[in-house]
C-alpha cells in the first residue's frame, strides 16, 4: 500500500511538473483534480429515450427522467449540463411525464431546475425533461449519412465531458449513476447500448423501440448510442455475453478480428483478481478499422 501511495505521488509530482513545462491543458486537468467538479447532489439513475431520428436535419426528440438525492439541506433547485442544441420543451415532476410542471432556465450549457419547494440533505428528487435535440454532428453524438461505401449510421462519443450535448445529464466523470436507454429507430436499423439488452418491440408508427439497461453505476460519459443496420454476432466468456455488432455484409469477419477479446478478458481478470465485472461487452466493426485491417 505505501509503495503505491508513492507511486501515486511520484507520478502526481510528475504530472504537475510536465503541465507547468509544456502547458499542455490535459496535464494541468489531471494535476490539478479539475474534473472533480462541486454538485451539491448525487445523481443516481436517468431514463434516457430518443424518438424521431432524423438523419437530414441530425435532430430528435428526447426524454430524460433523472433520479437524484439531495446533498444538501433546503434545496431548492439543481443545476444540470445540457447543450444549447438542446431545445427545453418542459419539466414536470415525477418520471412519468404527466406530473405538475416545474420551472427551468437554459442559459448556453447550464439548465437550472427549479423545484416547487425546498427539499432535505437526503432525500431523494425524480423530474422529467423534454427536450428537442439539434446536434451539432461530432457533438456528443455524429451523424454520417448513407454513402456508396457504407449506410447512414449514428455513434456517440462522450468522453469526458460530451454527452450533455445530446441528453441533459451531470457531464463530468466524478458521479456514476445507473441508465435505461429506450431508442425508437427505423424498422431496418438496430440500436445498441450499454449493459443488458432488454427488449425490441415495434411501434405504430413503423419504428421499433429498442431497450438497453445498464444496472452498475458508471459515469455518464460512458452512456452509449449506435444506429445503424447492424446485425449481432454472439459469443460468451463464462455466461457473459461478448456480442459483435457488424453490418449483414460484415458478419462472417467478425469471429476472424475479434475472436480475441475472450482472451482479453480472461487475462485482466486474473491479473487484477478481479472477474469482469459488467453485464456484458459489445463491439463494433466499422468500415474504417475493416479498411485498415484488409490494408
Amino acid at each position: 500500500m505505501r509503495v503505491f501511495s508513492l507511486l501515486s505521488a511520484s507520478l502526481l509530482i510528475a504530472a504537475t511538473a510536465a503541465a507547468q513545462q509544456t502547458g499542455n491543458p490535459n496535464l494541468e486537468r489531471v494535476a490539478n483534480d479539475a474534473y472533480t467538479r462541486s454538485h451539491d447532489y448525487d445523481l443516481v439513475h436517468q431514463h434516457i429515450s430518443v424518438r424521431d431520428v432524423d438523419w437530414d436535419s441530425t435532430s430528435f426528440n428526447g426524454r430524460v427522467a433523472t433520479t437524484l438525492v439531495a446533498r444538501r439541506p433546503a434545496m431548492d433547485s439543481v443545476i444540470l449540463d445540457a447543450g444549447s442544441g438542446l431545445h427545453i420543451e418542459r419539466v414536470t415532476s415525477g418520471t412519468t411525464g404527466s406530473g405538475p410542471e416545474l420551472k427551468e432556465d437554459h442559459v448556453g450549457d447550464t439548465l437550472v431546475v427549479h423545484f416547487p419547494r425546498p427539499v432535505g440533505f437526503g432525500d431523494t428528487v425524480r423530474f422529467t425533461i423534454d427536450y428537442h435535440a439539434n446536434i451539432t454532428s461530432g457533438r456528443g453524438l455524429t451523424f454520417i449519412g448513407e454513402r456508396p461505401t457504407s449506410p447512414r449510421q449514428i455513434w456517440s462519443q462522450g468522453e469526458a465531458t460530451d454527452n450533455h450535448y445530446w441528453f441533459p445529464t451531470y457531464d463530468a466523470p466524478n458521479d456514476k449513476m445507473t441508465w435505461q436507454l429506450d431508442a425508437s429507430v427505423p424498422a431496418g436499423d438496430m440500436a445498441v447500448s450499454n449493459g443488458l439488452f432488454e427488449g425490441d418491440a415495434p411501434q405504430p408508427d413503423g419504428t421499433h423501440l429498442v431497450r438497453w439497461n445498464q444496472t452498475t453505476p458508471s459515469a455518464t460519459y460512458l452512456v452509449s448510442l449506435v444506429v445503424a443496420p447492424l446485425t449481432k454476432v454472439h459469443d460468451a466468456w463464462h455466461g457473459i455475453p461478448v456480442d459483435a455488432y457488424v453490418y449483414h455484409e460484415d458478419s462472417a469477419l467478425a469471429p476472424r478480428l475479434f475472436h480475441v477479446t475472450d482472451d482479453m478478458i480472461d487475462t485482466y481478470s486474473r491479473l487484477t483478481g478481479i472477474p469482469y465485472p459488467w453485464a456484458s461487452t459489445r463491439r463494433r466493426l466499422s468500415r474504417t478499422f475493416l479498411a485498415a485491417w484488409k490494408t
